[in-house]
């Protein structure tokens, strides 16, 4: 069983279907005081994978390693995850758990810890301070294996931090694997919930062709074409929330495509998009109050401060090689 639930959309460009596998991977988020201070408008949203399944005797490394997915539908930035466990196994330190995401970051759970006590009922959290990292589970307690949700029995911090998918995009496919690494305990897998809070962030991201040297009323993503984008950044945060601060956007521009000098403007709108930008870091159109860098075929916009309701725009022109 999946649980799923729309929170913020973003378009994705697919104007130029030719390019549209370059683009695909398009934008990173950080917003440094963001997950520290939430808005109103973040949203706690829980996917949950109740499809049961044996946990067999030391079978990580095989074919035999469960499994479980999460889809997230729709396009948004992720502001914390926390991954809750329920299972029933002999011996639990005997297991592995990882995490996922859609862009490929994986994070280690549980890696061969808490103790030699049998199932598993546990959120992992890495703001869970009072209960400590998963290591300091009781070692001979037996957990319950009744759900007792959104909690479960217990909170522990991961093997490794969550927050290594903190500011990314949460759409796709997450992967939690789950095996045994050693003999003689079994057991099986009975429910999964991850839990995704999202900031108040959304992105849009659009493209027009502006000229192809061919047609001037209909010119097409032809090589010499010159391809106008406009990156939007929005902060849906309700009247009072906190301003995100430090929001900062890169784009990678594809292999075929190269950028067209003097075309970087930054402003509230893709339309007012007017205030010119230099390709460099420093400098007084850093902060006006939008900035524009590039690094090789890296461009990044940036933001000190976004209120609630207001959005800044990075747009630039490419030509197609």
């Amino acid at each position: 069983m999946n649980g799923e639930c729309t929170i913020v959309k973003a378009y994705l460009d697919r104007s130029l279907r030719r390019f549209r596998n370059h683009f695909a991977v398009i934008l990173i988020f950080f917003a440094c005081a963001l997950f520290t201070n939430p808005a109103s408008a973040q949203t706690v949203t829980q996917y949950s994978n109740a499809t049961g399944g044996a946990i067999t005797d030391n079978n990580c490394g095989t074919a035999a390693v469960i499994t479980r997915t999460f889809v997230v539908p729709t396009s948004y930035i992720v502001g914390d995850v926390d991954l809750g466990v329920l299972l029933s196994h002999t011996y639990r330190s005997d297991l592995r758990i990882t995490l996922q995401s859609p862009s490929g970051i994986t994070v280690a759970i549980m890696t061969n810890t808490a103790g030699s006590g049998d199932n598993l009922n546990d959120r992992f959290d890495d703001e869970a301070v009072a209960s400590g990292n998963i290591s300091t589970h009781n070692g001979t307690v037996t957990d319950s294996i009744t759900p007792i949700l959104p909690s479960y029995s217990h909170s522990f911090q991961p093997t490794s931090p969550l927050s290594a998918f903190d500011g990314r995009n949460a759409q796709g496919t997450w992967t939690m694997a789950i095996c045994d690494s050693a003999g003689a305990d079994t057991g099986n897998f009975i429910r999964a919930d991850l839990f995704i809070t999202s900031t108040s962030l959304s992105v849009t991201k659009t493209s027009s062709v502006i000229s192809d040297g061919v047609s001037a009323s209909n010119p097409k993503a032809i090589p010499g074409a010159v391809v106008r984008y406009c990156i939007l950044i929005t902060n849906n945060g309700s009247s009072g929330s906190a301003a995100q601060t430090n929001v900062v956007s890169t784009d990678i521009l594809p292999s075929n495509t190269s950028l067209v000098p003097g075309s970087l403007f930054s402003g509230t709108t893709c339309a007012t998009a007017t205030a010119a930008e230099d390709a460099d870091a420093a400098g007084t159109d850093e902060t006006d109050p939008f900035g524009i860098s590039v690094s090789g075929t890296t461009v990044t916009g940036s933001a000190a401060s976004l209120a609630a309701s207001t959005s800044f725009a990075t747009v630039f022109n490419v030509t197609i090689n």
